[in-house]
């Protein structure tokens, strides 16, 4: 017999005023706040790189998503969320803990609401925590852009009008 949810574990954050969990199994790690470097490579919501005991981890802000902008402080948090395409961080203005959800507790959202974070929100005491998927709000973060396509080297040549043979040393070509 399938055993029966009757709860949840979430991570609890705050991002601009506002309350998230992101379930317990997907969140890592949480480490104090690195300003990320890198940026060249920032695109979107990716904010640069860090380096997380040897591993190069995306660190995602998604202040611009939620309408605001980014202000770090001393209770700044760094969540290492696993999806399904690696590892990668993301910004929180603090943590708030784990908090176990009775599921009776967690209602889908009204269709009306923006779900592209998650589908589902907690009612949980006086606030309300919006349910994040993390698939779903930071899965296509780590999504491979296709290599762009490289012409083969005697092929570049041809295009340069260029002698695609190798010529000898000593300036002369003998047979």
């Amino acid at each position: 017999m399938p055993e029966v949810e009757v709860e949840r574990q979430l991570v609890v954050f705050s991002l601009h005023g506002e309350h998230y969990g992101l379930p317990i199994t997907s969140v890592r790690e949480i480490i104090r706040y690195i300003a990320p470097s890198a940026t060249a490579v920032a695109s979107g919501v990716v904010k640069g790189l860090i380096n997380l005991r040897g591993q190069t981890l995306p660190v995602v802000d998604l202040s611009s998503r939620l309408g605001g902008q980014l202000e770090t402080s001393r209770s700044t948090r760094i969540l290492v969320v696993e999806v399904s395409g690696g590892s990668l961080g993301l910004i929180v203005d603090g943590v708030d803990g784990i908090l176990h959800v009775p599921v009776d507790r967690i209602a889908p959202l009204p269709p009306a609401a923006d779900t592209s974070l998650g589908n589902e929100i907690a009612a949980v005491g006086g606030r309300l925590i919006v349910v994040i998927d993390p698939e779903r709000a930071l899965g296509g973060v780590l999504a491979r852009k296709p290599a762009r396509a490289r012409k083969p080297a005697a092929s570049r040549a041809a295009v340069r009008g260029a002698d695609p043979q190798p010529r000898r040393r000593g300036g002369q070509d003998s047979p």
